[in-house]
């Protein structure tokens, strides 16, 4: 075989990209043709998110806070629910003159000469009827906190998918950049080797071949180190053997930021979070308020007591109180809640502010790839289909190499505005709280 035909052999193969078609995804690491090992993993773009979500520590710490939210929000409905208790004694005591025994044995009265041992054994019951709004405005605040560790949870799951979804699809840049090269350092090495060369010539030609494997090296490097940070985003161990399946397929959308800024004021998880922490802002409020209010209650008991079994002697009471608070830090702590809640309201408003800002940056960014996508490909097609056209032994070898390079650099353009308006999309569904419609 020739070498002009061999080289136009090569020229096809780094052509082979068809029109209209969408980059695809070789294996990481392997070349496309070969088979995945048997022990590697295969991952498309859903199954990396499935085990980033299950492995990310982020995402399980934000679930162990949703557990906690829910067991206090039980908690919180428990306090309206009477408390009823047992408590048994045995005391031994000397009395040479009257006395009780502490609080906590009921202050029962002793007296001398009378039996060393007494007994007692207690029922009762505690139950708050009115708390001045402490108990309600308390249940109040644990469903809002339960709220809100929903809302940061829904949150971290967002940041966890598009973290994967970045690294996914550089990942796929990176070995589609790094076979494009290498199937250029091939057809420019073939080209260099071209014995109509003259001596200008072949020196200019083995310096554009070493520009294209420094290239070429440096993309082998790149795939490396996405490979690496792939791993990272999913949590897997670093010599984890993998590849991925997927395309880098660009799906335009028609861009309309101000529906898309209202639906991210409305769906933002962070936005819903700081509205649960306004109303939990509210609730501290009321409760700093209500801490002055009285506070009224049922209690019982009912008490056998002797000094030698069976115990006979018996008491039992019954009775309503009611608890008149005396706070002198009152003024205090409804300042601070009051200034907190303040505080709220204006974290609020700029966290508002800088939602639109990321949907309005992320909206021309995806409309500027959409642009540029549609111009490179165009560029790239059309140079292609006249470089295609050209005989193989037409011209110089020199000029063919330099236009197969031109050619390999409008590729590689293209596959970076595909790669770019794939991740500008999933910045605007992250920026905007929901996938958009295709």
């Amino acid at each position: 075989m020739t070498k002009s035909r061999r080289l136009a052999y090569l020229i096809a193969g780094l052509l082979a990209f068809p029109a209209g078609a969408a980059v695809g995804a070789a294996p990481a690491g392997v070349p496309p043709k070969d088979e995945p090992g048997p022990t590697e993993r295969t991952f498309t773009i859903e199954d990396a998110v499935a085990v980033a979500l299950k492995n990310d520590s982020r995402r399980l710490s934000a679930e162990q806070d949703l557990i906690i939210a829910g067991a206090r929000v039980t908690e919180a409905k428990l306090v309206f629910l009477p408390e009823f208790g047992l408590q048994a004694s045995a005391t031994k005591f000397d009395a040479r003159y009257p006395f009780s025994l502490s609080q906590e044995f009921r202050n029962i009265l002793l007296f001398p000469g009378s039996s060393e041992n007494i007994y007692s054994g207690r029922g009762y019951m505690h139950f708050p009827i009115y708390e001045g709004g402490r108990s309600v405005n308390t249940l109040r605040l644990a469903q809002a906190a339960l709220k809100q560790a929903q809302s940061n949870y829904e949150s971290v799951k967002m940041e966890v998918v598009l973290a994967v979804k970045e690294a996914f699809y550089r990942l796929m840049q990176a070995q589609e950049r790094s076979a494009a090269l290498d199937e250029g350092r091939a057809a420019a090495e073939s080209a260099a080797n071209n014995p109509r060369l003259d001596v200008w010539e072949s020196i200019e030609a083995e310096a554009l071949l070493a520009q294209v494997r420094i290239r070429a090296s440096e993309a082998g490097r790149d795939l490396a180190l996405a490979r690496l940070a792939f791993l990272k985003a999913l949590n897997l161990e670093l010599d984890t053997a993998f590849h991925v399946l997927g395309r880098l397929e660009p799906r335009p959308v028609e861009v309309n930021a101000r529906k898309w800024g209202l639906w991210a004021i409305e769906l933002r998880p962070e936005l819903q979070s700081e509205t649960y922490k306004a109303e939990m802002d509210a609730i501290a409020v009321n409760l700093a308020i209500s801490r002055r209010n009285p506070t009224l209650f049922l209690a019982g008991d009912y008490e056998v007591t002797a000094q030698r079994f069976p115990l006979r002697n018996n008491n039992w009471d019954f009775g309503v109180g009611i608890k008149i608070p005396f706070t002198y830090d009152f003024f205090t702590k409804l300042r601070q809640k009051r200034a907190e809640q303040r505080q709220g309201q204006l974290k609020r408003e700029a966290l508002q502010d800088q939602v639109r800002l990321e949907v309005s940056q992320a909206c021309q960014s995806l409309e500027y790839w959409q642009h540029e996508l549609a111009l490179r490909e165009a560029q790239y097609r059309r140079v292609a289909r006249l470089y295609e056209a050209v005989p193989a032994g037409a011209g110089p070898g020199l000029a063919r190499l330099k236009a197969l390079l031109s050619v390999l650099e409008l590729r590689l353009s293209f596959l970076t505005s595909v790669t770019e308006h794939t991740l500008a999309r999933a910045l605007l569904e992250r920026a905007v709280g929901r996938d958009l419609a295709p």
